[in-house]
């Protein structure tokens, strides 16, 4: 598994980077768009977790290369404005799994990721160990995912995470 982080706050990047490293997920971190664009054109990402302050202008145009390069890609999208970006952004864009507020932590934002990494896999027709991971997975509908979307700062679940 290959996230990709895209924040400009370079403890909070850190802090992230460390968080997916210790859940064993190979990880790549940047505050540059740049670089970013060159992660998604060379190499498989599975996790996006971004902030759009980081990004800016850029956002549609990398998210739309990320997506057409993954077709599997879970997006995390940190805002300062979440109803907003919700409403404008998450018909375009199907890997946007979360929307969340600047105040929730990168590392809430990366278990959410996880979260929904983990339920895709399981609900994948295709998954060859999806009855290792889940023993009943025959009987669970494949169009329900565990985690849809989170539409809000969840700053209350977050401090108590």
């Amino acid at each position: 598994m290959q996230a990709l982080i895209i924040d400009k706050e370079a403890a909070r990047l850190d802090h992230s980077l460390i968080s997916l490293m210790e859940a064993g997920v190979y990880v790549t971190g940047t505050a540059s768009v740049h670089v970013a664009e060159i992660c998604i054109s060379r190499m498989s990402v599975d996790l996006l977790v971004i902030e759009k302050t980081a990004i800016g202008d850029a956002f549609g145009d990398l998210l739309g290369m990320a997506e057409e390069r993954n077709p599997h890609l879970v997006t995390i999208l940190r805002t300062p404005d979440v109803g907003t970006d919700h409403d404008e952004l998450l018909p375009h864009f199907p890997s946007l799994h979360c929307v969340l507020g600047e105040d929730v932590s990168n590392t809430f934002a990366v278990q959410l990721g996880l979260a929904s990494l983990r339920a895709r896999k399981c609900y994948s027709p295709a998954s060859t160990d999806a009855k290792i991971m889940v023993p009943n997975a025959t009987a669970i509908v494949p169009q329900s995912p565990l985690v849809t979307r989170v539409i809000a700062p969840l700053h209350d679940f977050a401090e108590a995470s």
